[in-house]
């Protein structure tokens, strides 16, 4: 531009009214487009450290939706029903975390490889049982949101000595 045009405050004014009139979403490199009053689109999950989760699950398909979302950030995610199937999964791939409910960790992750990490799933009544918290680093409390399953996931595959 010309040096004139800038020391000219008619011109900046008249340059800064017309960008203000001229409505363009513009956004820089990996930022969502928003306009002022719109807010801001809901920007989902990203696992920093994708890994590979086996849920044993037995009940009914409420939680698909929190297990889509594992998938979704960037883990391998397997929901198997029981033993058997946690067997047939075992035998066919590596797995970096199991989860499942207290009560079934022990029958679970006796047919888990060593280095698998556990991460039980406990009732809210049972959290501060001292034998949970002597066994376990850490555990998902029953109801868990998608961000603390996440959260979980990552640290104890943060965990894990290369």
């Amino acid at each position: 531009m010309n040096s004139n045009f800038n020391r000219n405050p008619l011109s900046v004014a008249l340059l800064t009214v017309i960008l203000c009139l001229v409505h363009e979403p513009v956004a820089a490199c990996g930022e969502n487009q928003f306009s002022t009053g719109g807010g801001l689109r809901y920007q989902g999950f990203l696992a920093p450290r994708p890994a590979t989760v086996v849920v044993v699950d037995d009940g009914p398909g409420d939680r698909d939706e929190l297990y889509a979302g594992l998938a979704k950030a960037g883990h391998r995610v397997t929901v198997v029903a029981n033993r058997e199937g946690l067997a047939t999964v075992l035998a066919n791939s590596n797995v970096d975390v199991l989860i499942a409910d207290l009560q079934d960790v022990d029958a679970m992750t006796s047919q888990a490889p060593r280095g698998t990490r556990v991460l039980p799933v406990v009732a809210r009544k049972l959290r501060d049982a001292p034998d949970t918290r002597r066994r376990f680093d850490l555990i998902l409390l029953e109801g868990a949101s998608l961000g603390q399953y996440l959260k979980s996931i990552d640290r104890l595959v943060g965990s894990v000595k290369q």
